[in-house]
């Protein structure tokens, strides 16, 4: 052994990193070859029954060091593109066995891929540090999310403080869209289009490039919110057809309260709370564009009397929602429902609206003028219905009052057009 080696000393197990990612760790302290490559925070675990800490590298390593940046190139970039050109193709092959056949995925163990945006970007200049990180979270939990919950509070800013968490360019895009949902027009009226146009980018890049990802279909949804609130059309239209189709891909049209996957991987309650609520959020929008033109085709189905409704918005945000506290919306008559689940029910009724102007309408006894008043006399029992929750919870409401109250005044949503 040289003398160099032997002042080398070697930790016991793996690093944590390593660990997570499967790789072979040289155990080399304080920091790995591998971590000190990718330019990530190395930890290596403690001793069963010692004192010590955990064994950190030296020098704070920001949370975000993860993230890639094409901007520039190592000298030695070209001797690993070798190396890993048959990990690149076994992981091409992952993400199309996870979309073509989940249950073979499952079977063999595999894993999807890291998501390597190939844009010049540095993710992390855009988002800046930790703490402007968490002022960006603050601000969209305190605005945004109030009306369109569809991020879990406590995973997301466990993901944060997680050093080792994976996806953490998903992470970082979704991130730059709450930062972009939450940025309104200047002084002079003038909207920050040079971000706009950023994020609208590297979303595009992790759609075609990357694996599918929840917090990409979030950062895709935010991006379509912020379409819709400048008026960015007909962006907006494309935004949430190509929302529908990913969350196609993701499967989470059709959610149920099993808390096992169609492969059989278990998942947890608030994943699936939070997949759909993302789902009602690309309902939701998809049927806002029609408001204007209800002729426009949707790019979803329309949500059925059995369709599970989200549970209530505080009980999910505090982690205390269970599988029992969900209902459908033919059984969605309490006062305790929630902002986001009234919404859904409007949802729900905007569909019943464009169904009966669509050329096949519904199937009902009742003629067309009966189907349009019993119709606007729910919506208006759904608005007092909301009223009254709010006076006793003391909430705040008015996505899913609006979204009732434009379609009973709005005449050319209830009657049709004579020939």
């Amino acid at each position: 052994m040289t003398p160099e080696a032997e002042r080398v000393k070697l930790a016991r197990s793996a690093c944590l990193p390593c660990r997570k990612s499967k790789r072979r760790c040289d155990k080399k302290t304080p920091i790995c070859d591998l971590c000190s490559k990718k330019e990530i925070q190395c930890i290596y675990p403690a001793r069963h029954g010692g004192n010590q800490t955990q064994l950190t590298a030296q020098g704070p390593v920001d949370w975000m060091s993860d993230f890639p940046s094409t901007s520039h190139h190592s000298p030695n970039d070209e001797g690993r593109n070798t190396s890993l050109s048959f990990s690149s193709f076994v992981e091409s092959d992952a993400s199309a066995i996870y979309f073509l056949a989940p249950s073979v995925f499952q079977q063999t163990r595999l894993e999807l891929p890291r998501l390597h945006l190939p844009i010049s970007f540095d993710l992390s200049s855009l988002i800046g540090n930790a703490s402007s990180v968490r002022i960006i979270a603050i601000k969209y939990f305190l605005t945004i999310h109030r009306w369109l919950p569809i991020v879990f509070k406590r995973g997301f800013f466990s993901s944060l403080l997680n050093p080792v968490a994976q996806r953490q360019t998903e992470l970082g895009l979704l991130i730059l869209c709450m930062k972009l949902c939450c940025t309104g027009p200047s002084e002079d009226g003038q909207t920050d289009t040079e971000l706009y146009r950023i994020a609208k980018k590297l979303h595009h890049a992790a759609e075609s490039t990357g694996p599918l990802s929840i917090p990409v279909l979030q950062a895709g949804i935010l991006i379509a919110v912020y379409e819709l609130g400048h008026a960015v059309y007909p962006a907006a239209y494309l935004t949430v057809g190509a929302c529908a189709r990913y969350g196609l891909a993701l499967r989470i049209d059709r959610l149920s309260l099993e808390l096992e996957d169609e492969a059989g991987t278990p998942r947890l309650w608030n994943e699936l709370e939070e997949r759909r609520r993302i789902w009602w959020a690309v309902l939701m929008l998809d049927r806002f564009l029609s408001l204007s033109n209800p002729s426009r085709p949707l790019s979803t189905e329309h949500p059925t009397f059995d369709t599970y409704l989200p549970v209530d918005d505080s009980a999910w945000d505090d982690g205390t929602a269970k599988p029992a506290d969900v209902v459908s919306i033919s059984t969605g008559f309490t006062l305790k429902m929630g902002s986001f689940a009234r919404l859904a029910q409007a949802t729900y009724l905007v569909s019943q609206a464009l169904r009966s102007l669509s050329p096949a309408p519904l199937e009902c006894d009742l003629p067309q003028t009966d189907q349009t008043a019993q119709l606007r006399r729910t919506l208006l029992s759904l608005v007092h219905a909301a009223d009254r929750e709010s006076a006793v919870r003391r909430l705040e409401f008015c996505a899913q009052s609006e979204f009732s109250l434009r379609l009973c005044k709005n005449a050319t949503h209830f009657s049709k057009a004579p020939s």
